[in-house]
């Protein structure tokens, strides 16, 4: 007759292998239901039969999603985002880039006349794949090099990695095009990299849509001097902090993912003063209401490729504060169509924003060229061309 002691180790073993057997079992039907959701998507795909796959679709916000979203919203062409919302709502991502990656590479889209990456490296190596295995042709869109600001000091490995990735891209896609004419320069300069012009777009018809009513009604907020970006050292938050404090009188708002009081305090070492409201992330769509009852919007970005929020806010007709940057300084003309203050200096922010507060002319001015240039029914007239030609000039 077993001891009590051997009789609970021995309850205790069986316990634990019970557990483990249903832990693993449940692992197993997760990654059957996991490869389940994944073939369903490429069949979705298969059944669309689309003549363009945009991707990689592997954040939730931003300015490159609302790109990639954009062209498949107002192509001519069949576009598809790649991979869809429903299946990375049901799938890890990292089991589409490391488990199911051997099974997706032996999927062949037999429809698509064309791939077309943005920024992540493992699309893009799918996309050469493609170029080389079924001849499909590969276009490349470079939205921004990863700089040290995009970092606290330096660049974390994984930017690097995504800055060899863009240079793969750039160097083996049948069609290349840069989001701006600065970083068309700088690519050529540096790496003799020849790229095509065709710039980030605007939903000039989701930013005619924006209701400040519905903004105030959420958020009782309005009339006030306008932040949008997440929680990111290139986005440098902390200058519109200081903004705030500087100008005490006026009322400002920052809304951004990440963002709190709280945030700043730990994460900046500053504390925001009580003329500044801190909100979390928006919706695009709450973006835009957000932009339709400020004032003015203050960008105090390090870096930028072309930022579509200064361009959305010229289509609202909203006065727009950018610093010495290229890409800012591109989307206003050189402050042609909006106000240009020099990066760092907080009393020319200030200058310049009490400036851009009074502004009646520029605004209208700024909405004009977003329409005649930036609008994405303009520019994918010219990227549709691209898709079906793989031809290209170097102002597409």
């Amino acid at each position: 007759m077993l001891s009590p002691s051997v009789l609970i180790r021995k309850v205790r073993s069986a316990r634990y292998h019970a557990r483990e057997w249903n832990r693993k079992r449940l692992a197993r039907r997760e990654v059957r239901n996991q490869v389940r959701a994944c073939r369903n998507w490429l069949h979705r795909i298969d059944q669309q039969r689309p003549d363009v796959l945009v991707g990689a679709n592997f954040v939730p916000y931003g300015g490159t999603r609302q790109h990639m979203h954009s062209l498949v919203r107002y192509s001519s062409l069949n576009l598809a985002i790649f991979p869809d919302d429903k299946v990375l709502a049901e799938v890890p991502l990292g089991f589409i880039t490391s488990d199911f990656s051997e099974q997706f590479y032996r999927w062949t889209p037999s429809s698509v006349q064309a791939v077309h990456s943005h920024v992540f490296p493992w699309f893009i190596q799918w996309c050469d794949f493609q170029k080389r295995q079924s001849g499909i042709r590969w276009v490349h869109t470079h939205h921004n090099w990863y700089y040290p600001e995009f970092g606290k000091g330096a660049l974390e490995p994984w930017q690097e990695q995504f800055n060899e990735g863009f240079l793969f891209a750039l160097r083996n896609a049948d069609v290349c095009l840069s989001v701006s004419k600065w970083q068309q320069k700088f690519l050529k300069e540096q790496f003799g990299l020849a790229t095509h012009y065709l710039p980030n777009g605007v939903d000039v018809k989701a930013c005619d849509q924006a209701d400040a009513s519905r903004w105030v009604a959420k958020t009782g907020l309005k009339d006030f001097v306008l932040y949008l970006g997440r929680n990111d050292p290139v986005k440098n938050p902390v200058d519109f902090v200081l903004l705030a404090q500087h100008l005490p009188k006026v009322k400002f708002v920052m809304v951004g993912q990440g963002l709190s009081c709280e945030v700043l305090r730990d994460e900046w070492q500053i504390e925001a003063p009580a003329n500044l409201v801190v909100l979390g992330g928006a919706s695009h769509e709450d973006a835009q209401d957000a932009i339709a009852a400020c004032s003015v919007l203050v960008m105090t970005s390090k870096r930028e490729g072309l930022p579509t929020l200064a361009l959305e806010a010229m289509a609202q007709s909203k006065p727009v504060v950018v610093p010495t940057e290229d890409g800012c300084m591109e989307a206003v003309g050189g402050g042609e169509f909006g106000f240009i203050y020099r990066q760092g200096d907080i009393d020319h922010l200030a200058e310049s924003t009490l400036e851009a507060l009074s502004d009646q002319i520029r605004r209208g001015r700024a909405r004009q060229r977003v329409l005649n240039e930036y609008n994405w029914t303009v520019i994918l007239s010219k990227l549709d061309k691209v898709y079906t030609t793989g031809i290209a000039n170097s102002h597409v």
